[in-house]
Protein backbone atom coordinates (compact mmCIF):
# COMPACT_ATOMS: atom_id res chain seq x y z
CA UNK A 1 0.00 0.00 0.00
CA UNK A 2 2.66 2.76 0.44
CA UNK A 3 4.80 1.51 -1.85
CA UNK A 4 1.28 2.23 -4.37
CA UNK A 5 1.00 5.85 -2.65
CA UNK A 6 4.38 6.71 -3.26
CA UNK A 7 4.31 5.18 -6.79
CA UNK A 8 0.81 7.85 -7.36
CA UNK A 9 2.56 10.75 -5.45
CA UNK A 10 5.20 10.30 -7.49
CA UNK A 11 3.36 10.17 -10.67
CA UNK A 12 1.51 13.36 -10.03
CA UNK A 13 4.63 15.47 -9.42
CA UNK A 14 6.09 14.17 -12.86
CA UNK A 15 2.57 15.17 -14.76
CA UNK A 16 2.15 18.10 -12.53
CA UNK A 17 6.07 18.94 -13.46
CA UNK A 18 5.68 18.09 -17.00
CA UNK A 19 2.88 20.59 -17.30
CA UNK A 20 4.61 23.73 -16.34
CA UNK A 21 4.22 26.67 -18.54
CA UNK A 22 6.98 28.09 -20.43
CA UNK A 23 6.73 31.88 -20.79
CA UNK A 24 7.70 33.30 -23.94
CA UNK A 25 8.91 36.06 -22.04
CA UNK A 26 11.02 34.73 -19.67
CA UNK A 27 13.19 33.04 -22.42
CA UNK A 28 13.54 34.93 -25.34
CA UNK A 29 16.13 37.18 -25.16
CA UNK A 30 18.84 34.06 -23.87
CA UNK A 31 17.55 31.88 -26.28
CA UNK A 32 17.39 34.14 -29.41
CA UNK A 33 21.30 35.94 -29.40
CA UNK A 34 21.26 36.42 -32.86
CA UNK A 35 18.61 36.90 -36.09
CA UNK A 36 20.21 32.92 -38.33
CA UNK A 37 19.35 32.43 -41.63
CA UNK A 38 20.00 29.06 -41.81
CA UNK A 39 17.42 26.80 -41.86
CA UNK A 40 18.58 24.35 -39.07
CA UNK A 41 19.30 26.88 -36.85
CA UNK A 42 15.64 28.79 -37.32
CA UNK A 43 14.32 25.24 -36.94
CA UNK A 44 15.91 24.54 -33.95
CA UNK A 45 14.76 28.59 -32.55
CA UNK A 46 10.88 27.84 -33.13
CA UNK A 47 11.18 24.43 -31.59
CA UNK A 48 13.11 25.53 -28.62
CA UNK A 49 12.63 28.68 -27.89
CA UNK A 50 9.11 29.91 -29.72
CA UNK A 51 7.00 26.86 -30.01
CA UNK A 52 4.48 25.28 -27.00
CA UNK A 53 5.53 28.29 -25.10
CA UNK A 54 2.87 30.92 -23.77
CA UNK A 55 2.62 34.27 -23.84
CA UNK A 56 2.10 36.83 -21.24
CA UNK A 57 -0.18 39.38 -21.54
CA UNK A 58 0.14 42.09 -23.86
CA UNK A 59 -1.45 45.79 -23.53
CA UNK A 60 -1.23 47.21 -27.06
CA UNK A 61 -2.22 50.67 -28.56
CA UNK A 62 -3.55 50.80 -31.91
CA UNK A 63 -2.21 53.54 -34.39
CA UNK A 64 -6.48 54.17 -34.05
CA UNK A 65 -5.45 54.62 -30.42
CA UNK A 66 -7.05 51.84 -29.48
CA UNK A 67 -5.97 49.63 -26.74
CA UNK A 68 -6.17 45.44 -27.01
CA UNK A 69 -5.12 43.19 -24.14
CA UNK A 70 -3.91 39.54 -25.24
CA UNK A 71 -5.46 38.06 -22.14
CA UNK A 72 -9.08 39.34 -22.91
CA UNK A 73 -8.93 38.18 -26.76
CA UNK A 74 -11.03 34.81 -26.69
CA UNK A 75 -10.55 33.78 -29.90
CA UNK A 76 -6.79 32.46 -31.63
CA UNK A 77 -4.30 34.74 -32.25
CA UNK A 78 -1.95 35.61 -35.73
CA UNK A 79 0.12 37.79 -34.55
CA UNK A 80 2.07 39.38 -37.37
CA UNK A 81 5.42 41.27 -37.31
CA UNK A 82 6.57 43.56 -40.01
CA UNK A 83 8.46 46.43 -41.44
CA UNK A 84 7.56 48.86 -44.51
CA UNK A 85 11.29 48.81 -46.07
CA UNK A 86 10.83 44.96 -46.37
CA UNK A 87 9.79 44.09 -49.97
CA UNK A 88 7.92 40.80 -48.88
CA UNK A 89 6.13 42.42 -46.17
CA UNK A 90 4.30 44.30 -48.91
CA UNK A 91 3.89 41.22 -51.18
CA UNK A 92 2.32 39.28 -48.47
CA UNK A 93 -0.20 42.31 -47.98
CA UNK A 94 -2.98 40.37 -50.63
CA UNK A 95 -3.15 36.73 -49.10
CA UNK A 96 -3.30 38.23 -45.70
CA UNK A 97 -6.07 40.48 -46.82
CA UNK A 98 -7.29 37.58 -47.95
CA UNK A 99 -6.60 35.57 -44.60
CA UNK A 100 -8.65 38.20 -42.58
CA UNK A 101 -11.77 37.85 -44.97
CA UNK A 102 -11.72 34.52 -44.45
CA UNK A 103 -11.31 34.07 -40.75
CA UNK A 104 -12.95 36.85 -39.83
CA UNK A 105 -14.67 36.66 -36.10
CA UNK A 106 -12.72 33.41 -35.60
CA UNK A 107 -8.94 34.64 -35.48
CA UNK A 108 -7.96 37.68 -34.40
CA UNK A 109 -4.69 39.59 -36.59
CA UNK A 110 -2.80 42.03 -34.70
CA UNK A 111 -0.04 43.39 -36.58
CA UNK A 112 3.57 45.11 -34.44
CA UNK A 113 6.03 47.38 -37.08
CA UNK A 114 9.27 48.07 -36.69
CA UNK A 115 8.41 51.27 -37.81
CA UNK A 116 7.22 54.42 -36.14
CA UNK A 117 3.55 55.41 -36.66
CA UNK A 118 4.07 57.59 -39.55
CA UNK A 119 6.11 55.19 -41.43
CA UNK A 120 3.19 52.59 -40.73
CA UNK A 121 0.59 54.18 -41.69
CA UNK A 122 1.75 54.04 -45.33
CA UNK A 123 1.30 50.33 -45.07
CA UNK A 124 -1.82 51.10 -43.24
CA UNK A 125 -3.63 52.29 -46.54
CA UNK A 126 -3.58 48.82 -48.31
CA UNK A 127 -4.03 46.48 -45.09
CA UNK A 128 -7.96 44.91 -44.17
CA UNK A 129 -9.18 47.43 -41.54
CA UNK A 130 -9.75 44.46 -38.88
CA UNK A 131 -5.65 44.13 -38.25
CA UNK A 132 -4.92 45.70 -35.19
CA UNK A 133 -1.97 47.65 -36.01
CA UNK A 134 0.47 48.53 -33.53
CA UNK A 135 3.88 50.23 -34.59
CA UNK A 136 6.84 51.10 -32.52
CA UNK A 137 7.47 53.65 -29.54
CA UNK A 138 11.23 53.03 -29.53
CA UNK A 139 13.61 51.80 -31.58
CA UNK A 140 15.59 48.39 -30.99
CA UNK A 141 19.87 48.36 -31.99
CA UNK A 142 19.37 45.30 -33.94
CA UNK A 143 17.02 46.36 -37.00
CA UNK A 144 15.48 42.85 -37.21
CA UNK A 145 13.94 43.53 -33.44
CA UNK A 146 11.02 44.62 -32.18
CA UNK A 147 10.16 45.36 -28.59
CA UNK A 148 6.47 46.66 -28.15
CA UNK A 149 4.63 46.77 -25.00
CA UNK A 150 7.26 43.92 -23.90
CA UNK A 151 6.54 41.19 -26.64
CA UNK A 152 10.15 41.09 -27.94
CA UNK A 153 10.64 39.79 -31.54
CA UNK A 154 13.79 38.89 -32.89
CA UNK A 155 13.59 36.91 -36.45
CA UNK A 156 13.15 39.59 -39.37
CA UNK A 157 9.61 39.86 -41.46
CA UNK A 158 7.62 38.59 -42.19
CA UNK A 159 6.44 36.87 -39.35
CA UNK A 160 3.72 35.12 -38.01
CA UNK A 161 3.33 33.78 -34.35
CA UNK A 162 0.28 31.17 -34.25
CA UNK A 163 -1.09 31.38 -31.24
CA UNK A 164 -4.25 29.28 -29.13
CA UNK A 165 -6.29 30.40 -27.42
CA UNK A 166 -5.36 29.67 -24.41
CA UNK A 167 -2.14 31.75 -25.24
CA UNK A 168 0.12 28.98 -25.90
CA UNK A 169 2.45 29.39 -29.31
CA UNK A 170 1.33 27.09 -31.74
CA UNK A 171 3.51 27.43 -34.42
CA UNK A 172 5.64 30.31 -35.99
CA UNK A 173 6.09 31.13 -39.54
CA UNK A 174 8.90 33.75 -41.05
CA UNK A 175 9.12 34.63 -44.86
CA UNK A 176 6.45 35.49 -47.85
CA UNK A 177 7.02 36.07 -51.56
CA UNK A 178 7.38 39.35 -53.57
CA UNK A 179 6.97 40.30 -57.20
CA UNK A 180 9.80 39.62 -59.08
CA UNK A 181 10.91 39.57 -63.19
CA UNK A 182 10.55 36.00 -62.97
CA UNK A 183 7.41 35.89 -60.59
CA UNK A 184 4.26 38.32 -60.99
CA UNK A 185 1.47 39.35 -58.61
CA UNK A 186 -0.85 36.36 -59.61
CA UNK A 187 1.89 33.64 -58.70
CA UNK A 188 2.68 35.33 -55.59
CA UNK A 189 -0.43 35.62 -54.16
CA UNK A 190 -1.45 32.21 -54.79
CA UNK A 191 1.66 31.17 -53.25
CA UNK A 192 1.47 33.17 -50.06
CA UNK A 193 -2.12 32.74 -49.72
CA UNK A 194 -1.94 28.89 -50.06
CA UNK A 195 1.15 29.30 -47.26
CA UNK A 196 -0.74 31.31 -44.89
CA UNK A 197 -4.06 29.49 -45.02
CA UNK A 198 -1.99 26.22 -43.67
CA UNK A 199 -0.30 27.90 -41.45
CA UNK A 200 -3.46 29.32 -39.78
CA UNK A 201 -6.02 26.25 -40.56
CA UNK A 202 -4.55 23.94 -37.26
CA UNK A 203 -5.40 26.56 -35.20
CA UNK A 204 -8.93 25.68 -35.92
CA UNK A 205 -8.89 22.03 -35.58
Amino acid sequence: MNKLLLFLTLLLATQSFSQKRIYYKDIINECITASGNEAAILDDIVYNCIKDKYISNYDFTSIKGEKISTSNIKTPIVLLTAATWCAPCWGEIPALNKMVEKYDGKVKFIMLFWDFEKGVKRMEKKLDKRIFIVASTEREENKSSINIAGFIHKLDYPSAYLITKKKRILDFKRGALSPTKKMGWDEVNKINEEELDEFIKPILQ
